[in-house]
Order: C-alpha cells, then structure tokens, then sequence
C-alpha cells in the first residue's frame, strides 16, 4: 500500500509519504507488514529523523459488501506507537484506492496485489517514473521525472532525469542517470545524477510486479514517493487522443489542477485538443489548444500552447506557452515542467498523459471514486462507491477533510453525462453532511480513460481536487497500473480559505 498528502503531527504540518507491503489474512488482519515512512512533521514531533524505514507494522480491517473498507496500521518509533487510520475503497482483488483517514492528516494512494518472489531478471527492460515531494528543507517542492534501462542484474545501463526543485529546473533537465533497481522486501535503488545538491539518490523500492515499481527516497537529501512503470517498447511519445492530468501551485502559490483532451500525432504536434483548470476556485476552460513535441531516446519535449497553468492575476486566469519534460510508458508518460513558469514567472507543475481508448464508461454498474485536494481545513481526500442506473448514480462516500471525518455519508442522487469526445460532467448536487463537513456537493468535469475508468477534476468554487473513478471488477484491459500516478502536486501546502472563497496557500 502507499499514500500520501499532509500530516500535522507537530501542530504544523508537512508533507508525508507512506509506502510498504502487509499481508491481509482474511480474517480482519493485517500481519506480517513492513513500511516506510517520510514525515518531517512526525519525525520533529518525536525529536527524531525525518525517514523511517524498514518498520514492522500489523493493524486491523474491515470490508463491506459494496467494496468500502476502513482499518489501520500500527509502528513503533523510538517506542511510541504511530497508527494510521485508513479508509479505502476495492476496484478489484488486486487494486482499489486507499486515504488516510484520522486525526491528524489526510492523503491518497493505492493498495495493489503484490507478485511474490520476483527474480531480478523479471525487471531487465526500461521504465520510466514520477516521484513527488519535497526537498530538504521540507516546505519546497521536489518533483523529478525520468526513464532508466536495467539489465539483469538491476544495474542502469542507460538514463535520463529532469527534477523541478521548488519550480526550479535550470541546471536540472536531461541528465544522465547512473545506479542501481534491486529487489528485495523491501528492495532497494540508488540514481545518480549530476544534479547539484542532489548526487546520489537512494530509496526503498516495492514490486507490484514486473511492469511495477514503487519507490520511497530514504536519505535526507529529500523526500519523494512515487512510481515506476514499464516502458520497454513504448519509450516513443504516444499518438491518438490523450488525456491530460495536471496539477501544481500558480504564481501566487495557490493550489491549482487542469484536466483535459489532446490530439497527438506520435513525432512532432499536438494538434488539437482543451483543457479545463480549477485554479484556487477560479474555473475555466482553454478551448483551443495545440503544441509540439520533440524525442530524443525516452525523452520528448513537450510544448503545449493556450494552456492555464498557473497565471492568475487580479482573480484572471491567463493562457500561455508551457515546456515539460515528458517520459512515456506503456499507457502514458509522466510529465513535469521545464520552463521555470514559461521563462518569466515561478510556476510549479506536473502530471500525466493517459493513452485514451474509450469515449464512454460501461453503463449500470458499480464503481469505486478517489478524490485528492485542498479546501478551506486544507488536504481533503474522499474514497466514495457508487452505482449507475442510466444516467444518475447513488452511494456512499466518506471524506477527510485534513482531520475532520465524515464516514458513511449519502451520496445523494447524482448524474453524469459524457460526450462524443469523452469529455463530459458527473455531480452530487445533494450529499448527506453533518459537522465535519465541507462541501454539501460535488461537482466534477470528467475524462474517459477506457470503458471502466475516468479522470475526474472537480469544479467547486470552494473546493478543487482531481482524481479517478474506476469500474468495479473490471475487465483486465483497464487503466489499473496508471491510476496510481493520478496525485495532486499541491498537497505539500497548507491552503486557507480567502475572502472571495477560493484556496490560498499559508506558509
């Protein structure tokens, strides 16, 4: 399992990653369960480092008959216990998304089967990973996206790194990677790169399987989570119809996430496509967007024009010209910006591109949602299920508004629609709330993947977050690995509510 998002162990507040493997014995238990954990707010409430690693970890869970679970995970740190509630929602036997769910922070990520007894040489072949979070002075933002070749051994024998350091990529794109991928429970990596301030990287690596990996940095240089997945024989930049997930801080450092479609014809434009963004509650759409595209080995630089991404002046969103470093992989390609703001302005961003295969969702079945972002409490994650009957929907959903829980809501009648394109609408107009909550709605623009999965950008005034719904017991063709990768890149602030009602950042 792996999750992230914001933790106020300290009274404060930082970003915080966990990642490791439990056993569920079938019975409410997990046992036998090893994670790691970065936390600069827990570690400065212990009095202790910032990574912890290699913690043996038990807990509890209970699973109800539309798929909705709840539990939790206990660890010892320089003897005090740390538990972490969860709250999760299964797709399938093998995958479902999972929240924090206490007291004392919230966040997102994935629970996946793991394949046993993976030999080395299973992982010889090339991939490509996004990892997310923040430097070492643990309020900046740390993201860096690349692609390495392993050989049997687990040695890189080719590779290229981009980082964004606080929004900063001068000095940080197309580097040459050296190092090292070896299994093991957990498994471990080192990259090195001639990053300055950065040298060698190390971290903890968990296979999901083969195509599949999960990393969490271990040393102090900084602390990222994130994912690693298979690109042998799709290292070329992706053709057809794309769908764009993008998030990250605007020019005032207010949360922003965009949602949108792309036209790509695989070797030099972008030749069509829209984007629609939520920036600090301000919602638009860019109807015209095009862009270009170069490929040198794994790498394509990747310009789109006409894109929101981060401008906002006087409450005004402004379209302009943005650069990003981008990897494919087998579905997809990780993205993460590489102009520092356009050339002009600090902008931070990154995100996905999803290989579009469908124009619509398979229609009166069931399905799990996750939602990550920000509101006035500051990270908010939300696990929901569903079910489909034409074209409303009813469930339940439960939300961490950071520490503030609502458990077992009415989702309240809802409808969707989605158009020739893929593109379309899904609302909760009526939820069930009680004190804890913070919004009475949901209100979402919608992007189909394939037939069983969606991304979701939500587009309340007072809220923003993005996300994926997912068909429930899905056929093996769906998006599964991708959805691990769909997570916000604002939830290492803290946002408060402002005057008009949108989110600001406090530091």
């Amino acid at each position: 399992m792996s999750f992230s998002g914001y933790d106020t162990s300290n009274g404060y507040g930082s970003y915080f990653s966990v990642l490791g493997s439990v056993t569920a014995n079938g019975s409410g238990g997990f046992t036998n369960g090893t994670i790691d954990i970065d936390d600069p707010a827990l570690g400065s409430a212990l009095r202790s480092n910032y990574a912890f690693t290699h913690l043996p970890t038990s807990g509890t869970y209970n699973v109800t008959s539309d798929g909705r679970g709840t539990g939790n995970i206990s660890v010892s740190i320089n003897g005090t216990n740390v538990q972490f509630g969860l709250d999760f929602v299964l797709t399938s036997n093998s995958h479902g998304a999972i929240t924090r769910f206490d007291s004392y922070g919230s966040g997102s990520g994935a629970i996946d089967l793991q394949s046993a007894n993976l030999a080395q040489s299973s992982l010889a072949g090339s991939y490509a990973f996004g990892f997310n979070g923040v430097d070492s002075t643990v309020v900046n933002s740390l993201s860096t996206v690349g692609a390495f070749t392993l050989d049997g051994n687990g040695q890189i024998t080719a590779g290229q790194q981009d980082f964004g350091d606080n929004g900063n990529s001068r000095g940080l794109r197309n580097l040459p990677i050296s190092g090292s991928v070896l299994v093991g429970v957990p498994g471990s990596s080192q990259l090195t790169t001639s990053a300055f301030g950065f040298g060698t990287l190390h971290f903890d690596v968990w296979a999901i399987d083969s195509t599949h990996l999960k990393f969490i940095e271990t040393d102090s240089v900084g602390y990222m989570e994130g994912d690693a997945i298979s690109s042998t024989g799709h290292t070329s930049f992706p053709s057809g119809p794309l769908v764009l997930a993008l998030s990250g801080e605007d020019v005032s450092e207010g949360p922003f996430a965009a949602g949108g479609l792309l036209m790509s014809n695989g070797t030099s434009q972008i030749t069509s496509g829209l984007e629609d963004i939520n920036d600090q509650g301000i919602v638009a759409e860019a109807p015209s967007v095009t862009g270009s595209l170069s490929s040198s080995g794994p790498r394509t630089v990747l310009t789109l024009n006409g894109i929101y991404n981060g401008i906002l002046t006087n409450n005004t969103l402004g379209a302009a010209s943005y650069t990003f470093a981008a990897y494919p992989y087998d579905g997809g390609a990780f993205l993460l910006e590489a102009d520092n703001g356009a050339g002009s302005t600090f902008g931070i961003s990154g995100g996905n591109l999803y290989v579009q295969s469908a124009t619509s969702i398979e229609a009166s079945q069931g399905y799990g949602l996750n939602l990550s972002g920000v509101n006035g409490n500051g990270e908010v994650d939300s696990i929901a299920q569903f079910t489909t009957s034409g074209s409303t929907m009813s469930g339940l959903y439960d939300a961490n508004n950071l520490g503030y829980l609502v458990t077992g809501a009415n989702l309240g009648t809802g409808s969707y629609s989605i158009n020739p394109n893929g593109r379309g609408s899904l609302s909760f107009p009526s939820m069930q709330v009680n004190a804890n909550s913070y919004i009475p709605a949901l209100n979402s623009t919608l992007y189909v993947l394939d037939s069983s999965t969606a991304l979701l950008l939500e587009t309340d005034s007072s809220q923003l977050s993005i996300g994926t719904i997912q068909l429930q017991n899905p056929s093996s063709g769906s998006s599964m690995t991708q959805l691990s990768t769909v997570r916000p890149r604002f939830t290492i602030v803290n946002p408060v509510l402002s005057a008009h009602g949108s989110a600001h950042l406090k530091r």
